[in-house]
């Protein structure tokens, strides 16, 4: 998974737009949409203030991050999204997250 993709993530996780973040962030929209579809680098100091405005730590940025050329984009975007929603359970809810997720990845194995 991409940074841009997490950074893509955390905006919209904190409900703001491309020109929101640009703002806060002090950077043009068009940087921001390069950096969430991976077309631009963005330095630490840039991360840092992208971290501040959607409230995200910054180690979410860097989290299982893996190489993006082995896998596509709609499974990495659809990965990420099944972990934002697992974030938003309950433990209770965890349990049979967990459960239902070893269940599927078992009758894969027959």
């Amino acid at each position: 998974m991409h940074i841009g993709l997490r950074v893509k993530t955390a905006r919209q996780r904190a409900g703001l737009t491309q020109e929101a973040l640009a703002e806060a962030v002090g950077k043009a929209t068009e940087t921001i949409s390069n950096i969430e579809r991976g077309f631009a680098l963005t330095g630490l100091d840039t991360l840092q203030r992208i971290s501040d405005a959607v409230g995200s730590p910054m180690i979410f940025f860097f989290e299982d991050i893996q190489d993006s050329r082995e896998v596509s984009r709609r499974r990495l975007e659809k990965e990420l999204h099944i972990l934002m929603l697992i974030r938003s359970l309950s433990d209770k809810d965890l349990q049979v997250m967990s459960t239902l997720a070893e269940t599927l990845t078992q009758q894969r194995r027959f």
